[in-house]
């Protein structure tokens, strides 16, 4: 992909309070080859692989991932080549280990409300309030 900014997508950022989050229309690949820092030295959760769950394959597994409530957790990041990305992916990058709670992938995010230890995959929802 050519990153010149004429043929860049435009990125949607955002925050609320101490969260961050960015959605581009690029490929993960891209940000991790540019800016590696993102997530070295970080936890990542991914809440939608490839529009579904991520399932840690027994390698993954020996590597330290782990998986509870339909979300994958990864051991602390020490290179961008062990990060499994399918397209249409959702990561939460984090500072330290956490439990984000139950995923919520493919069900409306609002309806029933979600409740405290709830999760709802936002990507689609964020690229449309970005437009707004």
């Amino acid at each position: 992909m050519d990153p010149s900014p004429s043929s860049a997508e435009p990125l949607a950022t955002g925050s609320h309070g101490a969260y961050r989050w960015l959605s581009s229309g690029h490929e993960l690949d891209d940000l991790l080859r540019l800016c590696p820092a993102v997530v070295l030295g970080k936890y990542v959760a991914v809440t939608s692989f490839d529009s579904s769950y991520l399932i840690p394959s027994a390698e993954e597994k020996s590597a330290g991932w782990k998986s509870r409530g339909g979300i994958a957790y990864s051991p602390m990041i020490q290179s961008i080549e062990s990060l499994p990305h399918g397209g249409w992916d959702e990561w939460y990058v984090l500072t330290h280990k956490a439990d984000l709670g139950v995923s919520r992938l493919g069900g409306n995010i609002f309806d029933p409300p979600i409740k405290p230890g709830e999760l709802g995959v936002f990507r689609e929802l964020l690229l449309r309030l970005a437009q707004w």
